[in-house]
This record gives C-alpha cells, sequence and structure tokens, in this order.
C-alpha cells in the first residue's frame, strides 16, 4: 500500500510539470505572433461627423485613411497601420467609394464639412435599413504628396469603384496623374481647367471658371441689355485668367469690353484705377470734386457694367471707392467669389443688384436644393455651403451609377460616367454626355434688398 501511495505522488508530480510547460509553450507561442506588428488598437465608436481617435502604430508611410463602415447608425472608423498591419482586399470591392479631403491642414474645416454630405448622400445613418455602401474617406492634408499617397492607398489597398477628391489647383493635377497611372475613376471637385487631360480615368464635377463666365456673359447681354463692359482685376493667376476668359465670352455674345485695368492685391486705395476707368472725365489736373453737382454729372461712365473678379472684402472697397467718386449707373459682375456672408456685411450698400455665378445658393429655387439644405440642417443642425452641396451630389452620381447591378469594373463605372445625363441634384442640373468634365448650368444670383436670391 505505502509503495503505491509513492507511485501515485510520482505520476501526479509528472503530470503537473507536463501541463506547466504547455502553457509557457502557448504563451511564447502568442507573443511572437503579435511582436512583429506592433500593438494594434481597437476603433471606437466615432461621433457623427466620423471623428474617432485610435492609438496606432505611428507612420509617415500612409495618408490618415477612414473605412466607414456602412449600416449601423454611429460610423465606425480607424486609422490605417501600414500595408503589413492590415490584409489586403483581393479583389475590386464593386460598393465601395474612395473619398479624399483634406481633413487636416488650413482647409480641414473644409474637408470634414464634405465627409459629413458624402456621408449623408451614402444613407450611412438611415436607422430602417442598413446601407449597401462602404465608404472610405483618406486625409489628403491639402498637400500634393497627401493626396497622391490616399489615391494610391484607395485604388490598390482599398479597391474602390472610384474616388471622389476635393482638390486645389496643383494637388488636382498630382491626383489626376496618379488615379490615371492606377486606372482608377477619379471625380474631381477642383475648379482647375484642363485637369482631365491628364486621361480617360479623370472627370472633374465643379462650375469651371469658364461655365461661370460664359454664364455671366449671357445672362448680362441678353437679360440686362449690357453691351458695354470694362474689368478691374487682381494682378494675379486668378484674376487675369477671367479676364481673359470674360473678354472671349463677351465677344462671342455680342458685346464689348472697353477697359481691363489691373491692380495690386495689397492695395486698398483704388484712386488712380478709377481714375483710368474713367478716363478724361476726371479733368486735366487729375482732381475730382466728387461734392459738386457739376463733378456728378460728369462721372456718368462710358460704360454700363464693371466686372470685379475678387474676394468679397476688395469688392466692397471698390464699390465704396467709387461711390465716393459718384460714379453711377454702372451694372456690377462678379464671380462665385462673392458668393461670401461676407458680401453682405458692412458696405453692402454699394453692391445693390449686383450680379453673379455659382453652382449653390442655400436659398434656391430648385425643389433638390431645398431638400439637400433641409436634410442638411436636419443631420447637421447647420446650413450646408457650396462644398457640402458638390460633395452630396457628386456622391449621389456615383452611387447612382453603382445601383445598377451591370456595373462590375471600374471600365463600366467610367462608360456609366461618360453617358450621365441630365442628373438633377442640388447644385443644378449635371451631365457629361461624352465629355469628363460636367456640364452644369450656373446659378445667376443677385443682390436684392441686402440679401443674395437666385434669379435664374
Amino acid at each position: 500500500m505505502k509503495t503505491y501511495r509513492v507511485l501515485a505522488a510520482i505520476f501526479i508530480t509528472c503530470m503537473l510539470a507536463l501541463l506547466a510547460g504547455c502553457a509557457t509553450s502557448s504563451t511564447a507561442t502568442q507573443e511572437k505572433a503579435v511582436s512583429p506588428l506592433g500593438a494594434v488598437a481597437r476603433p471606437q465608436a466615432a461621433d457623427r461627423t466620423g471623428n474617432a481617435s485610435a492609438t496606432a502604430r505611428p507612420t509617415t508611410a500612409m495618408p490618415q485613411v477612414r473605412p466607414v463602415e456602412t449600416g449601423t447608425a454611429k460610423v465606425k472608423t480607424q486609422e490605417v497601420q501600414p500595408a503589413a498591419v492590415l490584409p489586403v482586399t483581393p479583389s475590386l470591392n464593386r460598393n465601395a467609394v474612395g473619398c479624399i479631403f483634406p481633413l487636416t491642414g488650413r482647409f480641414g474645416d473644409a474637408g470634414h464639412k464634405a465627409m459629413d454630405a458624402v456621408l449623408l448622400a451614402g444613407e450611412i445613418f438611415k436607422q430602417s435599413s442598413p446601407s449597401p455602401w462602404k465608404i472610405v474617406v483618406a486625409d489628403s492634408g491639402g498637400t500634393p504628396e497627401g493626396i497622391k499617397k490616399a489615391v494610391a492607398y484607395l485604388a490598390d489597398e482599398a479597391k474602390v469603384m472610384a474616388i471622389i477628391a476635393i482638390a486645389g489647383s496643383v494637388e488636382a493635377s498630382d491626383a489626376a496623374g496618379e488615379a490615371q497611372k492606377r486606372k482608377t475613376p477619379l471625380i474631381l471637385i477642383s475648379s482647375k481647367e484642363g485637369v482631365t487631360e491628364a486621361g480617360e480615368y479623370v472627370f472633374q464635377h465643379f462650375l469651371t471658371p469658364t461655365q461661370q463666365v460664359d454664364a455671366l456673359a449671357s445672362y448680362a447681354v441678353n437679360t440686362l441689355n449690357v453691351a458695354m463692359f470694362s474689368i478691374l482685376y487682381p494682378k494675379d493667376d486668378y484674376g487675369e485668367e477671367m479676364v481673359d476668359l470674360f473678354r472671349r465670352s463677351i465677344r462671342q455674345v455680342g458685346g464689348r469690353v472697353d477697359k481691363a485695368i489691373p491692380y495690386s492685391k495689397s492695395q486698398t486705395d483704388f484712386t488712380e484705377q478709377i481714375k483710368k476707368l474713367m478716363g478724361n472725365k476726371f479733368g486735366a489736373s487729375g482732381k475730382v470734386f466728387a461734392t459738386s453737382e457739376e463733378a456728378r454729372d460728369r462721372m456718368t461712365p462710358d460704360f454700363e457694367a464693371l466686372f470685379i473678379p475678387d474676394s468679397p472684402l476688395r469688392v466692397k472697397m471698390i464699390t465704396s471707392q467709387l461711390a465716393f467718386y459718384n460714379v453711377k449707373g454702372v451694372q456690377l459682375v462678379g464671380t462665385s467669389l462673392w458668393n461670401s456672408p461676407d458680401l453682405l456685411k458692412k458696405g453692402a450698400e454699394y453692391l445693390e443688384g449686383a450680379v453673379f455665378a455659382d453652382s449653390f445658393i442655400v436659398n434656391g429655387t430648385t425643389p433638390e436644393t431645398n431638400d439637400f439644405v433641409d436634410i442638411y440642417y436636419s443631420a447637421y443642425t447647420r446650413e450646408p455651403g457650396n462644398i457640402e452641396a458638390l460633395s452630396y451630389d457628386t456622391m449621389k452620381i456615383a452611387l447612382s451609377i453603382l445601383e445598377n447591378e451591370t456595373i462590375k469594373t471600374r471600365n463600366d463605372f467610367i462608360n456609366a460616367l461618360l453617358t450621365l445625363s441630365g442628373f438633377r441634384g442640388a447644385t443644378g442640373s449635371v451631365s457629361f454626355r461624352g465629355s469628363r468634365v460636367a456640364q452644369k448650368g450656373a446659378f445667376i444670383l443677385r443682390v436684392y434688398n441686402g440679401k443674395i436670391e437666385q434669379v435664374k
């Protein structure tokens, strides 16, 4: 009996040692599997704008990309790790659309508002039924290098069907070249003329400067019955481009540009420019006595309309000085830069009756515009601006194409976009009809009784 007890004790001791060794081996194996990747944080629940905080392994090689999981009331986000961490999608995700916005940097606020708009367009927050769409958002940082990395990630790793990107003039060209190289459809929300020349994969959805000026020229000549124009413009790339476009458009509709006078972007006194506009009506001495009845009579100009392609601040400086010198009876004409609440602040009394063009206005007259403003305000308790409206419409266009289940490849998507005609959105009617630049009808806006209203 004593021998039996000794043997039993030895057996139990051996078994315990064996079990302890297995546990140690298992722990070591788990540590080996994790250590090459570092600590990967779990994504946290995001707020309504899609922002979330997550501790991720630092990297400078990848843009900040936020895959948005659809079909839930809240949007979950995470920072993407380097390619070694996340599994690469094996094939094209035909229900995924990539978006590139400047979520950081000087245009970060506009980028986040654009992201709000595309999530709304994809019905990510809809409670009644899950959205079938996956929206993957990348931060360009507002830089050429950032936007190129974002295009590369969305095209090659996220494998989205198409990409929507907001870009300035410099970044637009880089994004276009990268998308063309990777054969991925890219719809640019950018004012840069000629950006689609990068190739057949690049599209543009924006009211371009040419479209703006054509609409303004037609309205001024055919509706306002103005035939003789002068121009005051900033001596920079934008000002010079708009002068060239305006001259061409006015000539095409039968009008004439009398004078085009530049000024420095830093100047605040426009007396010399006004003298040149008025010519010999200032008198041989070059002095103006605007308080006398004789001076006021002399200051009726030879031209009928004045085109000023500049910001609201500078426009109000110029128009207040025109009023000081009693330059009267002039129809003021501007560009989409005027479409800002700043235009209606102090000094707006000199802008009564001024007209300009843009693709969106909050109190617009179309049902599509009103519907968008209502649902955007309901979701975010603020009114949308032009960039939000363009982002919303662009996503709606992309998703309307993907609703057709026969669209299975990126080339299918391109062909469908080329045939798009008569899409009606918050920014008006949109067609491509064989062109890769969206054909948009501009809204003609007017300052009336201290407010901006749509007249066409």
